[in-house]
């Protein structure tokens, strides 16, 4: 199989981005604007430049990626979550640092303008126009579950087109309308190959089954007013439906999903990210010695035990629950940044905390002493054995679309939809269960699980909790908690706890230690915790120069 490193093109991408005649008279054996589109290869390396759309662990270096680097929701906490890195804290001067940017959308009307003019099969170029709008709904996608309403460029702006220059933002509701358009073309267009490297019909199918549960969940939680919601529920539906009546079967390997060097034959990839020694990523070192968090309470709790309930329910521990509680004889220092022990939490539980949670040792994040619950998702316990030196780089591959998350795509739709039978909860979310080694779900669901929000119906809330673990350190909960509108999950007080600490545990005078009244330790003092949530934080705030430059853009609300 052809293995594409998705950013090598950049730089021819961007050569002809501009999508103008670059010299008056061209040599022939040069490239130029008029003759570059004629050719089906010209456009598949054109194309190429479009794939660092696909974050994945990161375009090399020691930052980026949109796994696991995600550190102020209720999973995880973060050592000082006053660097609020998940949301920000006042309206920015300009886009730098900002996803206002509109380059690569740009990039993707290129494609697809000079695709459709070029002299070529009808059929060719159906599939790159179809990339080319295939990208444009991810692109902007992004652009309205971080700003709402946004501007909709179907074509590149000419620099001296005004009205184009100085639009007003769009309505989200219809911007998501042709994001599906977009994602229909190219279902229709693409090709059904089985290249996980390469973008196509199944890739699209999987978008449009995230984007539109996505969506219709964001338009119904935040009362947005002119989204047909039942129809982009249905959407979702169908496109998970085609992909789970396909070819791809979840992998037996959890664990191996992440920390696998080749994911090129794995049954449950849709698309991957390919890594090697050429382009390299970083997420194993902040597993390793440099540890920027560890797992809160709220995360740890709602792993399920193996018989399909909660640790408490009906107002009651679970009967085969006993926690986990550290205990040694040695004094706690600063100077540890890893505590060797045997972690018995995911003893009698879901098989995937084991492969989420390190069952081997307790971290404390940048060597200050409060021992959390350490991450093992992307590496293996082999390789936890061996600690790397600092700034290690990995070459394992990123999953970029799996079966797993479509199954909870098309569980969480249906029962939105109040459509959901056994049936369906049989083949989606109890495949995942089975394998995790949790009995099934049922509809009747059997129990009031102590942990669950009291404005959830108890299905829904199992199918989110589902959700949750399934994804768990995957670039989903923040988002999803916006969609929800459950921005208030991020001031519950165990999301700020983790580790329970036995009364005789000695700690160096110089750690401050605050714990809850049953001995779970917070991971810092009130005053170095994220400020308390704010309903402006559901949509981030638009650069100020962009509102001065454009009079005709409004900013969003709160900011």
């Amino acid at each position: 199989m052809k293995k594409i490193i998705y950013s090598f093109i950049i730089l021819l991408a961007l050569t002809f981005s501009s999508c103008q005649d670059f010299l008056d008279v061209a040599p022939e054996t040069e490239f130029t604007n008029d003759n570059f589109w004629s050719s089906e290869s010209n456009l598949e390396s054109f194309s190429y430049g479009l794939y660092d759309a696909f974050a994945g662990y990161g375009n090399g270096g020691f930052f980026g990626g949109d796994h696991f680097f995600s550190v102020n929701n209720d999973d995880v906490i973060a050592l000082d979550q006053r660097l609020e890195l998940d949301f920000p804290t006042t309206v920015p001067a300009t886009p730098a640092g900002t996803d206002w940017g509109w380059a690569d959308i740009r990039k993707a009307n290129v494609l697809i303008k000079e695709t459709s003019n070029a002299d070529l099969d009808e059929t060719v170029k159906n599939k790159y126009i179809g990339i080319g709008r295939f990208f444009r709904a991810l692109l902007y996608w992004e652009k309205v579950k971080r700003y709402g309403d946004v501007p909709f460029y179907s074509e590149p702006v000419d620099p001296t087109d005004e009205k184009a220059l100085y639009a007003q933002r769009d309505s989200r509701v219809d911007v998501v309308n042709k994001i599906v358009a977009d994602l229909d073309f190219a279902i229709a267009n693409l090709s059904d190959e089985t290249s996980k490297v390469k973008v196509t019909k199944w890739t699209a199918l999987a978008l449009k089954s995230r984007i539109c549960l996505a969506a219709a969940t964001t338009f119904k939680y935040h009362n947005v007013s002119g989204a047909d919601v039942n129809a982009l529920l249905n959407a979702s539906v169908s496109a998970s439906n085609e992909l789970m009546n396909a070819h791809f079967s979840l992998h037996s390997n959890y664990a191996e999903l992440f920390n696998s060097e080749d994911l090129s034959s794995n049954s449950e990839i849709i698309l991957m990210k390919k890594y090697n020694e050429n382009m390299r990523h970083s997420i194993l070192s902040f597993i390793f010695h440099e540890p920027f968090f560890g797992f809160s309470n709220s995360a740890v709790s709602s792993f399920l035990m193996a018989d399909g309930k909660p640790i408490s329910y009906d107002g009651n521990p679970h009967p085969g629950y006993s926690e986990w509680v550290f205990n040694t004889t040695d004094t706690i220092k600063t100077s540890q940044n890893a505590i060797k022990v045997n972690i018995g939490i995911a003893e009698g539980r879901d098989g995937r905390m084991a492969s989420i949670i390190d069952t081997t040792r307790l971290v404390a994040p940048f060597s200050k002493g409060i021992p959390m619950f350490s991450p093992i998702k992307y590496a293996d316990y082999s390789l936890v054995e061996n600690q790397p030196t600092q700034g290690v780089q990995a070459t394992s591959d990123a999953p970029i679309f799996r079966l797993g998350e479509v199954l909870l795509n098309y569980a969480e739709a249906k029962a939105e939809l109040g459509t959901i039978t056994q049936e369906d909860l049989d083949k989606s979310i109890n495949m995942l269960r089975a394998r995790a080694g949790v009995a099934p779900l049922m509809m009747g669901v059997g129990f009031s699980a102590d942990d669950r929000d009291p404005d959830v119906d108890p299905l829904l809330w199992e199918i989110r909790r589902e959700r949750r673990v399934e994804l768990m350190l995957e670039p989903f909960r923040k988002w999803d908690l916006i969609r929800w509108a459950k921005g208030p999950y991020y001031d519950a007080d165990n999301s700020f706890y983790g580790v329970k600490v036995a009364p005789t545990v000695v700690f160096d005078p110089s750690i401050p230690v605050t714990q809850t009244a049953d001995g779970h330790l917070y991971a810092q003092d009130p005053g170095d915790r994220r400020t308390p949530w704010d309903d402006r934080k559901y949509l981030e705030p638009i650069p100020a120069d962009q509102l001065t430059l454009n009079p005709n853009l409004t900013q969003n609300p709160g900011w």
